[in-house]
């Protein structure tokens, strides 16, 4: 049978794929122009397109510092900001002063001179001349002087009261470091200026040391309020440590009440 098939060739007819035809689908898209103008379409489109864009993005991590070794940070970082002032100030602050004004308010009561053989003896002349209120002037001006001979201001260059006017100038010693300015003022008390002091309401004196600096002292005492006070004019170079200094050796002997700086000038 020429034209009739096998078994097998049957079989092989039969076990061939079928080829199938994919199916056309209508597009999903707008097609019409009401449906390419619709907002809302293309509202959902955004929100699609912004979801996967947020899906997409990864967060950005920062890197780790690398070691170092101790120190290398302190060394690397940017200089700290001074918080003392700006370099003009602080100049300024460490510059020393050619001019400085000590006011000094004293209580009534007069110095204790115990312990100091100068003040002592000039004490008992006070005593025994019988000088109330111009020798508490005098005693406090004697201690002045003990305080200023203890910075090394023990030349005296001159000294004066008002009233009375100039006292008679000490003689020059030969080692002028080594001279006291309460016991020259002794030695001319008793050569006959006790006249002058018996009516004196102010004292004030000049001295210097032998770097060139000098003080100059006025004592006055206020008869209203029944006390004393002091002013001291510092002129040469005086560095703030040499100013507080000064301050300590009058209050170790004088009574002092307050002591304030009023006025001052820079070198």
């Amino acid at each position: 049978m020429g034209g009739s098939l096998g078994p097998d060739r049957k079989w092989r007819a039969f076990s061939r794929p079928v080829m199938r035809t994919r199916e056309r689908r209508a597009p999903e898209g707008p097609t019409t122009p009401e449906e390419q103008w619709d907002p809302g379409r293309f509202g959902e489109d955004n929100a699609l397109a912004a979801a996967c864009i947020s899906s997409s993005v990864v967060a950005f991590k920062e890197s780790e510092p690398a070691l170092a070794a101790p120190g290398i940070g302190e060394l690397l970082a940017p200089p700290k900001q001074s918080l003392s002032g700006s370099r003009p100030s602080r100049r300024r602050r460490n510059r020393p002063y050619s001019h400085v004004r000590l006011e000094v308010d004293l209580t009534p009561e007069p110095p204790n001179p115990v312990g100091v053989p100068p003040l002592q003896r000039l004490a008992g002349l006070l005593n025994e001349r019988k000088i109330v209120e111009q020798g508490t002037l005098i005693l406090m001006a004697a201690a002045t002087l003990h305080a200023l001979a203890a910075r090394r201001f023990r030349r005296v260059d001159h000294w004066e009261v008002a009233p009375g006017g100039w006292l008679p100038p000490p003689l020059p010693g030969k080692d002028p470091d080594a001279s006291e300015p309460v016991g020259d003022l002794l030695t001319t008390l008793e050569s006959g200026a006790w006249s002058a002091v018996g009516s004196a309401r102010s004292f004030s004196a000049r001295l210097s040391d032998l770097s060139g600096a000098r003080v100059d002292v006025t004592i006055r005492r206020i008869h209203r309020e029944r006390r004393h006070a002091l002013t001291l004019d510092l002129w040469g170079s005086w560095t703030k440590e040499a100013v507080q200094d000064l301050e300590g050796s009058m209050s170790q002997r004088l009574p002092v009440r307050r002591s304030r700086i009023t006025k001052f000038q820079y070198l």
